[in-house]
């Protein structure tokens, strides 16, 4: 019976709130919407899933950033928060995780965590003639910090926007939002394994460039699990709170911004003297 209760309510809660895993086969922007110049890429997982990626080209490429897209949708709803990119000389390679898109399989955290090691370790083996960082939005942010600890060495820097500080915490922070939510708090602990989250991980990306983005007024993810993060993560480190800001989205429409962040991700790689265009 308790088995049952706690399925029902996981349904409900995770098909309602939209936080965990809400994939979308649908394409709603594609490359050619903007003028960019792209490739479809497949990488190959640990686990054998293959997932669907664009290739973003810039015409004189300075470094490369894959990109880990929030929770909603696919890679073609994400592209306001990256197209701009190539126009600053910057690749992107944006993934869709298991489930998502054109990829194959069905969403889980484990699978987040291998979907997301999976495009970094491509990301390096591909791309070794250029700096490389990671920028990943909400529950991207939380996978990317997850699942980058083996391949610190070789990242230039690590972004975050809009991330939450554990499965659990944001699984009861969102419940606590209905009465059907707060009838599975009890069990809400159970959601994922503590291993996974990157309240548990941060600490050991010291040495490794991060910077935590978060909007003041992010109703999905509050501001606290930035400030978790940013307080259990090591140097070198950064945190910038939006002011009036929602969940994600800070450079889809805000030109000022994007120059902001093109110029904040060079300070990066230079924090690690590892400069836009040199080799590793």
């Amino acid at each position: 019976m308790r088995l049952l209760f706690l399925s029902t309510i996981s349904f409900s809660f995770f098909g309602c709130a939209s936080l965990f895993f809400h994939p979308n086969k649908e394409v709603r922007f594609t490359p050619e919407f903007f003028e960019l110049d792209y490739e479809s890429r497949r990488i190959t997982t640990s686990d054998g899933e293959t997932l669907f990626a664009w290739l973003l080209k810039a015409k004189n490429p300075k470094a490369l950033i894959v990109f880990l897209h929030g929770n909603a949708g696919n890679i073609s709803e994400h592209l306001p928060n990256v197209y701009w990119l190539p126009q600053r000389d910057f690749n992107v390679l944006s993934v869709d995780y298991r489930g998502y898109g054109a990829s194959s399989g069905k969403p889980t955290i484990e699978g987040l965590i291998i979907d997301a090691r999976s495009a970094i370790e491509y990301a390096i083996n591909e791309f070794s003639d250029m700096p490389i960082a990671v920028f990943g939005q909400s529950i991207g942010g939380a996978a990317a910090i997850g699942a980058i600890e083996p391949y610190k060495e070789q990242i230039g820097a690590l972004i975050t926007e809009g991330a939450f500080s554990s499965y659990e915490a944001i699984a009861k922070e969102v419940a606590k939002r209905s009465l059907l939510g707060y009838l599975a708090l009890p069990f809400l602990g159970e959601i994922a394994d503590k291993r996974y989250d990157p309240i548990e991980n941060i600490a050991a990306l010291e040495g490794l460039p991060i910077w935590i983005i978060h909007g003041d007024r992010d109703l999905v993810v509050s501001v606290g699990h930035a400030r978790e993060l940013f307080d259990r993560a090591k140097e070198p480190k950064e945190l910038n709170i939006v002011f009036n800001g929602g969940h994600i989205g800070s450079f889809a429409v805000n030109r000022e911004k994007r120059e902001r962040f093109a110029e904040a991700i060079d300070a990066l790689f230079n924090r690690r003297d590892l400069k836009a265009g040199e080799k590793r």
